[in-house]
């Protein structure tokens, strides 16, 4: 997907668990950074603040669900290389241990495969080369042990079957499925690597508890069993059911049915029983892996661990590292049990930035905020036909004055987000809402128009001086929309927003009522039972913006009606066959020409309407980054020591 990142900052989606689709979620309230003008006495060194202490794991279930860890990630997330990398702030995918870009992805027999050739003046600290075993061992060892989370999503194993080195200097890659950009540049090609003369033992020690072939063939047999099974008893059951209907009984097929069906309860019980055992025994090798000893692991990143300076830890730059040469030596990081006590440091000259995932979140002079990909949406129900019309969400689109929502009604604590594609990366800035920059005069103008155009009519037209009133399209009066939205005590900025669509709503005459309830109760009304008309959602979104698709994929509670399937979109070939495209597209460039064309279509339907993102800021001074437009903050990024720079 993406260079990971802690979860809390990047992989988590928004209101529900994360997990590779857009899923909503709460989100806590923005925070409040400040900088200041003193000058550092320790220009050599950066001195980081953290949130509490790292977790003490080894890289195997560090960059697992067990072991992920803020702390953990900012001191160590460098110390072991990776074939490529997202270099900020535009986030533009390159070459890290990686000698050039890989290999077109092409099919072999029942494999897609693809190789890449890895530099050759890199060595870890033992003084040994980084080669390509190194890189298949740890691909393999990922999905021999099913490790999750960030191993998961690296080298997920519904795409990846193994990895192979084709000679020292060159590695590849045997894909079940032709793997897209999601899979490939932001995936697997960014995934850390472990060297395989250190680890290779433990690895084979942990690897004998593994679930075995037998145990594996038992499980897939007695599947295909429960399969036929199943079929079977659902013949049975229709057959028996043809015979009452005609009023007859056969007690040869009401023996077989019961027969049938206690057969499929004991083949049920028989898988659930295998897949108990798997399950133990997959567990048992993971926990053996994870409680591998690390003392003496050779690395090989930006960063190297150093002794500890009165309680901080401590990280030296890598002399034989060959590129991404840091301003600073060393970086320090000092540990606090809270962020208040973090601030007092830091307003003391104690530290020169405080990395954690949440800061208060009062306002503080001078602060330096950046959007998150925390975004905020409206969401039209499916299933009420007034709103399924691409004009009307465009005139409402219009009536949203993004930076009075974001600065006025949200007190500055958000960003306007007016499209649908947040990296800076993969955003074309002309793909915006057409009332953007608009005062308010003529957005009521243009949103007229727009609902004129499409055969909508008032009782009294709306103007700049006068709110429109009784709407009508095709001779009916448009009726009152409920708009759900958090209590304010548990969403605030959404709560307001609501608020804020409904007053700008009335000036085209559509009244909106808003209707608190929980976050929860939303969730429910929006995926479940779709009784709804308009409803506040959020995501935490990706870098890399393949969520545009899952939005529009079949089945998809917010664009689909009922149980048919009907898109609320249509049938427009364009989207669909460019998010086919994107499915399997793997070059970076026609990634990009594709998403600008789904983000297009997507503008002219409004299947939903961005609305703002939420602000995250940083605690820093004495110090420079090389831009200063980052989505979530240089914090987000954990510092980012190998890219800041002392004040002059």
């Amino acid at each position: 997907m993406m260079q990971r990142l802690f979860p809390a900052i990047l992989l988590l989606l928004t209101l529900l668990p994360a997990s590779c689709a857009p899923q909503p979620d709460p989100v806590a309230e923005p925070i409040a950074a400040i900088s200041s003008p003193t000058s550092s006495p320790h220009p050599r060194e950066i001195r980081f603040a953290l949130i509490g202490a790292p977790r003490d794991v080894n890289a195997w279930e560090l960059f697992d669900e067990s072991g992920a860890d803020y702390a953990a990630y900012a001191v160590r997330n460098e110390y072991w290389p990776r074939l490529y990398h997202l270099i900020p702030p535009e986030r533009t995918f390159a070459p890290l241990a990686a000698d050039g870009m890989p290999s077109e992805i092409s099919q072999q027999g029942d494999f897609y495969t693809a190789t890449v050739a890895l530099r050759a003046d890199l060595t870890w600290t033992d003084g040994s080369p980084l080669t390509a075993e190194d890189v298949a061992f740890t691909v393999n060892t990922s999905l021999a042990f099913e490790l999750g989370h960030d191993w998961g999503a690296y080298y997920p194993r519904e795409y990846l079957d193994h990895a192979e080195a084709a000679n020292d200097s060159a590695v590849r890659y045997y894909f079940k499925r032709k793997p897209n950009v999601e899979v490939w540049q932001y995936g697997t090609l960014q995934g850390p690597i472990l060297q395989k003369d250190f680890w290779e033992s433990a690895v084979e020690n942990a690897a004998s508890l593994l679930p075995d072939d037998s145990l594996r063939n038992d499980i897939e047999e007695t599947r295909a069993r429960l399969a036929t099974v199943k079929r079977d008893l659902a013949d049975l059951e229709a057959k028996v059911l043809a015979i009452k209907l005609s009023g007859k009984q056969n007690r040869i097929l009401d023996s077989d049915l019961k027969r049938m069906q206690g057969e499929f309860v004991y083949v049920q019980s028989v898988l659930d029983s295998l897949l108990e055992e798997y399950d133990t025994r997959l567990g048992s090798a993971q926990e053996e892996l994870y409680g591998a000893n690390d003392q003496g692991e050779p690395l090989l990143g930006t960063w190297l661990p150093a002794a500890e300076e009165n309680g901080a830890l401590v990280n030296r730059v890598n002399p034989d590292f060959p590129f991404l040469r840091p301003s600073f030596e060393r970086v320090i990081y000092q540990t606090y049990s809270n962020n208040a006590d973090a601030m007092g440091a830091f307003q003391n000259g104690g530290v020169d930035f405080i990395l954690s995932p949440g800061h208060d979140p009062s306002p503080v002079e001078g602060a330096m905020y950046f959007p998150t990909y925390n975004a905020r949406f409206l969401a039209f129900s499916p299933s009420n036909t007034f709103l399924a019309d691409p004009a009307f969400r465009a005139a409402l689109d219009c009536m949203i004055d993004r930076d009075r929502l974001a600065g006025d009604t949200l007190q500055g604590r958000a960003a306007p987000l007016d499209h649908f594609v947040l990296s800076y990366q993969w955003h074309d800035p002309a793909v915006q809402s057409p009332c953007a920059g608009f005062d308010a005069s003529s957005r009521i103008g243009r949103a007229g128009q727009i609902l004129t155009d499409a055969g909508y009519s008032w009782t009294h037209e709306p103007n700049a001086e006068h709110a429109g009133q009784g709407l009508m399209v095709n001779g009916r009066a448009f009726p009152t929309v409920t708009l759900l939205a958090p209590f304010e005590e548990q969403e605030p900025m959404r709560n307001r927003a609501a608020y804020h669509i409904a007053e700008r709503a009335q000036y085209v005459g559509l009244n909106v009522t808003v209707r608190e309830m929980s976050v929860d109760d939303i969730l429910y009304r929006v995926f479940s039972s779709q009784k709804y008309d308009m409803a506040l959602i959020g995501w935490r979104l990706s870098e890399y913006p393949a969520y545009l698709c899952e939005w529009v994929a079949g089945g998809n509670a917010y664009f689909t009606t009922g149980n048919s399937g009907k898109s609320a979109l249509g049938t427009g070939t364009g989207l669909r066959s460019g998010c086919d495209a994107l499915e399997g597209e793997s070059d970076l460039g026609e990634a990009s020409r594709i998403i600008l064309q789904v983000e297009s279509i997507m503008v002219s339907e409004w299947p939903l309407l961005p609305l703002f993102m939420e602000i995250q800021a940083d605690v820093y001074r004495n110090i420079s980054y090389p831009a200063g437009n980052v989505l979530s903050g240089w914090v987000g990024l954990y510092g980012a020591p190998s890219y800041l720079a002392p004040l002059p």
